[in-house]
């Protein structure tokens, strides 16, 4: 999966140091980096890429296990991003490329690779196109670790970090669609099941929460009702974590409608058709 994953905690406290101390000093880093003007202000042409043979299947992080999108059609993600650069700089990446923290790159979670992404800086509006080449970034909230030079063109390497819209880039394809991450349990993400699925699916959301403790008890009551196969979703809101319980999927609405009636005669109250 890359040298990164050897060095994950090492990385993962390095970058918070580097973070910290450039959110509270305020200057931009210079000892080993180039000046930011001196970068190169063109964006990532986007052209069609075939999946890497590396960093594409499921992988463990800190006991967290993740399952890679198979493509970022429909990719529309909020959340805060960060950056790295030096010591990673000529190290592999995820998908056995070199990083080179000069180039328009950026690591991710779970979308594939390498796929392009368009970021953009929610606090000032600008955009920056970049491939995805590698995984990361795996301190808790962030979902993007941008290159150096991407940080730059976005305006936020005094910051270490910046809350950020990420959309997915498929060449000759325009359409856009937001895909939750699904989440299974607290160690474990994957796509959204409509995204696993080839006909239309209703869900029926029965509890949003705040800690996923609450949505596993939401989970237990439903079981113990014999409502089957809950599944618990995570969603990333403005940097905080938000755990949707849902059942389903069910491929007609009336059956959805009629699991939301039964919820309300067992005492759950009325749930909320999610309608794709």
């Amino acid at each position: 999966m890359g040298s990164r994953f050897k060095t994950g905690c090492r990385r993962l406290a390095a970058g918070l140091g580097l973070s910290l101390a450039l959110a509270g000093c305020g200057f931009l880093p210079s000892t080993g980096y180039r000046n930011p003007a001196d970068l190169s202000t063109r964006n990532v042409v986007p052209h069609k890429l075939a999946l890497s043979p590396y960093g594409n299947s499921p992988y463990t992080v800190d006991g967290r296990t993740y399952y890679p999108l198979k493509t970022a059609a429909g990719y529309r993600q909020r959340g805060i991003a960060s950056w790295y650069g030096l010591p990673f700089n000529g190290q592999k990446t995820s998908d056995g490329e070199t990083y080179n923290m000069y180039a328009m790159t950026a690591a991710s979670k779970v979308l594939p690779l390498p796929c392009y992404v368009l970021v953009r800086n929610l606090n000032n509006n600008k955009t920056v196109i970049v491939r995805v080449n590698d995984r990361g970034p795996f301190y808790p909230g962030r979902i993007i670790d941008l290159s150096y030079a991407a940080a730059a063109r976005l305006g936020m390497l005094a910051t270490g970090t910046a809350p950020v819209e990420v959309e997915g880039i498929v060449p000759g394809q325009t359409h856009r669609r937001p895909i939750p991450v699904d989440h299974r349990g607290p160690d474990v993400f994957g796509p959204h099941p409509a995204h696993r699925v080839a006909h239309r699916a209703f869900f029926v959301q029965v509890g949003a929460f705040a800690r996923h403790q609450d949505a596993e008890r939401l989970v237990r009551r439903l079981d113990k009702k014999g409502l089957t196969d809950p599944r618990i979703f995570h969603d990333d809101v403005d940097g905080r974590d938000l755990y949707l319980v849902r059942l389903g999927p069910e491929t007609d609405k009336n059956e959805a409608l009629a699991l939301s009636a039964r919820l309300y005669r067992d005492g759950m109250g009325h749930g909320l058709i999610i309608d794709p």
